[in-house]
């Protein structure tokens, strides 16, 4: 078997996607859009480093952009094989993929061609390219074992990450016939993270591919984050301030919504009004009441007692573009809009409206990828340029850690620590130089297991 990499390695986190190939059978794992600075939206469109006609499947490890977002431009370009997910990465994926065909349309037409994505031969793919991707989708649950072919057969475990995510075991017949295991980790979650059940563990493997996110440090303690929050919260409400908090619409957006209906069924915050300004995550949220069979224990009690996790008085969902523009006059409000990055979306123009004003709050609740304007904002830039104009930024910004739906470096060791010393090689990727050498240092040193740290581009033979 040769595992080629060709995105979320070579310190670049997003853009995920491998091959593998066994004799004549080719699989990809994930084909995930490139999302950052400019230079590495870039390669979204280079030339496919394989022919999509020639892939016989591609196996999802779950629905986010970086992970799916370009699987319609791979259809479009020649794939006819089966797209193998579970059925929530389904259903997340179909609305993720329809949104980002929607902006990238949108673009076109307001002719931004300073735009990676825009500014070549027009939008990467179209909302009927995605139709068309639907009807290749194949599902199937957690833990059974499908064969692919005589030589090469899967499983999907609990990965803890988002609904529906998936870790996958791949079991495959080497040129002397003999079977190896190979796990792909897919995007672990944290251990005790709410609403959906912890990652599972593997108890071996021949080869790993592990992500390192957050590799090489620890989140914040999620107690001490919520009192934070909380804390932001009700200083928002004593002094009339907004709070904008740019979402991803899966996972986090209901993850958020969770909480704020904790404190406010608890009666610790009060006072305030909620919005949830995304479409995308509106139906995002539809998707997470479908597959309760998903929910951990927590949610599960939460439901029985009934409480519906995902509304509380005070909350509102803003649908349409008009709505979303009469925010601008709100106070003692708290928005929460996509994109989760700040790199489009409503979010932006609630940015240009509320940066200015120093009563406001700006909180982030997850990973912000170099060249984003979240990361300018995290990095404490004085101003940002929004829509051709610069716009002070007098507004409190905050980071909480402790929301991240990747597992941290201490995580990581643990859910590696379940294979024991069974793997010949660990492939460390999907995270930026730093957390991925730190993870590997940390590989060797406590754990003694052989790492690589692949390169966009470079294959691995496993015979």
């Amino acid at each position: 078997m040769k595992v080629s990499f060709f995105g979320a390695s070579g310190g670049i986190v997003t853009g995920s996607c491998y091959l593998m190939e066994v004799g004549d059978l080719k699989v990809v794992l994930d084909c995930g859009m490139f999302q950052g600075e400019e230079k590495i939206e870039e390669l979204n469109y280079r030339e496919w480093p394989f022919n999509p006609e020639e892939v016989n499947f591609l196996i999802l490890t779950h629905a986010h952009l970086d992970h799916t977002g370009l699987i319609p431009k791979f259809v479009k370009d020649g794939f006819k094989g089966r797209i193998i997910s579970t059925d929530a990465t389904k259903q997340l994926a179909e609305i993720i993929m329809l949104d980002a065909a929607k902006l990238q349309e949108e673009a076109e037409k307001r002719n931004e061609s300073s735009e990676a994505l825009t500014r070549h031969t027009g939008p990467l793919y179209t909302k009927e390219d995605v139709e068309n991707t639907m009807d290749l989708f194949e599902v199937h649950p957690y833990h059974e074992i499908v064969r692919l072919r005589d030589n090469f057969s899967f499983r999907m475990r609990e990965a803890g990450h988002i609904l529906g995510s998936a870790t996958v075991e791949i079991w495959f017949k080497n040129s002397q016939g003999r079977e190896r295991k190979m796990v792909f980790s897919g995007d672990i979650g944290q251990t005790g993270a709410r609403i959906i059940r912890d990652p599972d563990f593997v108890r071996e493997a021949d080869y790993v591919v592990v992500e390192s996110t957050y590799g090489s440090r620890n989140h914040k303690d999620k107690s001490a984050t919520l009192l934070e929050m909380l804390a932001i919260l009700n200083e928002a409400s004593r002094t009339g301030g907004n709070v904008i908090i740019p979402t991803f619409a899966v996972e986090r957006a209901q993850e958020i919504l969770y909480e704020i209906n904790l404190f406010v069924e608890r009666g610790v915050l009060q006072g305030l009004k909620f919005y949830l300004d995304s479409p995308l995550a509106i139906r995002a949220t539809e998707i997470f009441r479908q597959y309760r069979k998903y929910y951990d224990e927590d949610a599960i009690a939460l439901l029985r007692a009934g409480d519906d996790p995902f509304s509380f008085r005070g909350l509102f969902y803003t649908q349409g573009s008009k709505e979303s523009m009469k925010l601008a006059t709100e106070t003692s409000a708290v928005i929460m809009a996509g994109s989760g990055m700040c790199n489009g979306g409503r979010v932006v123009h609630h940015l240009k409206n509320h940066l200015p004003n120093a009563n406001n709050h700006v909180l982030f609740v997850g990973f912000q990828v170099p060249g984003t304007l979240g990361r300018r904002l995290v990095d404490g830039e004085p101003t940002v340029r929004i829509h051709g104009q610069e716009v002070e930024v007098k507004a409190k910004i905050h980071t909480l850690g402790g929301f991240s739906a990747h597992a941290d470096q201490t995580d990581l060791l643990y859910w590696l620590r379940s294979f024991g010393h069974s793997p010949k090689e660990v492939f460390i990727t999907h995270g930026d130089s730093v957390n991925r050498e730190g993870l590997a240092k940390k590989v060797v040193e406590e754990l003694q297991l052989n790492t690589h740290l692949p390169n966009i581009g470079d294959s691995f033979d496993l015979e």
